[in-house]
């Protein structure tokens, strides 16, 4: 009798199990789709092109400012410096003094998010081959903007990231490393894709000067001449990434009044007394504490547009093609180029011009945009000791989560 009783119970039990298995089947094939994602193959649709557009260009403006404040971070720009108040970070130190472990990660932020810039970029171009447009308008709109920013997160990718020290490169959707002038090359391709999409004349003068910039950061100024020549004009607006109280740049959270991780390199203030114009373009305040000890930060505000390129620049890379041998077809030379930069800010005329002056001219105006470790580099004026970091390294997650990353190392 116990034996029977025990074996209903193990009869119950199971048929129990087996239709709360069944239920739970049921109910999980019959729960709603969560609506806080959307199926890739939903986004392969002409309605979607825009919102796929709008992602890319606002990963990259995510990037631009968090990268390019530690680029000038790493150059003799700006220093970190203990004494100021909120400058607390090793990891920023670590790029101050060019010794950076492949795991810092205030590298490894953005070079995240220069990665997922790069494969919004990438996917919105393969999914705009795989949709048949009805309006012939948007499809170029399309080209444009994927081949901008897949240009310009390779050309990001070349002139701040290395395998080592002094070799600069990186590794792109899980390949191999790929050194700088290949990646450049990748960068000037898309570019010229760009230039064939673009849809006004701002566009067309827009890319000319971002391949122009190319060519330049190589030394190749033959080759830039013709691009920068047809490049931004004096009057064109600033090609900036866009900020706001909710996506705050980051030369405000970390070289400015919100925290000061980075302050600015003292000749900068020297820049302005020996020339109070100055102010009107370097953007930056000295702050003095009541210990007497004082220190000079960006001006920037949370909102503030970080430039990514400007007719001042490429006024300025005209005037370096002219000075390299080149002859300009334009109707200003050297001087004139860089006194129309000054002028735009206000800042008396130059009475002369050579390298050394433009390079001056170049540190002042292109601050706080990154240029200044390029410059350092291709000039050979590299200011910290032998061995130590002139790009970021390629990071310890990337060489640990891509199986083919490094492996000529």
């Amino acid at each position: 009798m116990d034996f029977i009783m025990k074996l209903n119970k193990t009869l119950l039990a199971l048929v129990v199990l087996v239709f709360a298995a069944v239920s739970c089947e049921d109910y999980v094939q019959n729960v709603d789709d969560p609506i806080n994602l959307v199926p890739e193959e939903n986004l392969v649709a002409e309605d979607q092109v825009q919102f796929l557009m709008d992602g890319v260009t606002g990963r990259f403006h995510i990037t631009h400012d968090a990268l390019t404040v530690i680029a000038v971070g790493l150059s003799d720009a700006f220093v970190f410096d203990r004494n100021v108040p909120n400058a607390t970070f090793p990891t920023f130190e670590e790029i101050d003094l060019g010794e950076i472990p492949i795991d810092n990660n205030s590298v490894d932020g953005p070079y995240t998010n220069l990665g997922q810039a790069r494969y919004l970029a990438d996917n919105l171009l393969s999914k705009v081959e795989q949709i048949e447009f009805s309006d012939a308008d948007l499809e170029t709109a399309a080209l444009f903007n994927g081949n901008l920013y897949a240009g310009l997160t390779r050309a990001a990718y070349a002139s701040y990231f290395g395998l080592n020290p002094t070799q600069g490169g990186s590794p792109v959707d899980n390949s191999d490393f790929i050194p700088s002038a290949q990646l450049y090359d990748q960068a000037v391709t898309h570019l010229e894709t760009a230039l064939a999409n673009a849809s006004s004349d701002y566009e067309t003068r827009l890319v000319n000067s971002l391949i122009g910039r190319i060519y330049i950061y190589q030394n190749e100024h033959s080759a830039a001449q013709p691009y920068l020549e047809a490049g931004l004009q004096p009057g064109d607006d600033a090609f900036a990434s866009q900020h706001s109280l909710e996506s705050q740049n980051a030369f405000y959270t970390q070289a400015g009044a919100s925290r000061t991780q980075y302050s600015v390199a003292s000749r900068f203030a020297d820049y302005i007394a020996d020339n109070a114009e100055e102010a009107n373009r370097l953007e930056i305040e000295e702050v003095v504490l009541e210990s007497g000890f004082s220190y000079w930060r960006s001006t920037k505000g949370p909102e503030t547009p970080i430039n990514i390129i400007t007719w001042q620049e490429n006024n300025l890379m005209l005037a370096e093609v002219e000075l390299e041998g080149g002859t300009l077809t334009g109707s200003l030379d050297a001087l004139g180029l860089v006194n129309e930069v000054r002028a735009s800010h206000d800042i008396s005329p130059l009475a002369s011009i050579d390298m050394e002056t433009l390079f001056v001219e170049r540190d002042k105006e292109l601050m706080q945009t990154g240029n200044r470790v390029i410059d350092q580099r291709r000039t050979g004026n590299w200011h910290l000791g032998a061995g130590t970091w002139q790009y970021f390294p390629v990071t310890q997650s990337e060489r640990n989560g891509n199986p083919n990353c490094c492996t000529g190392e």
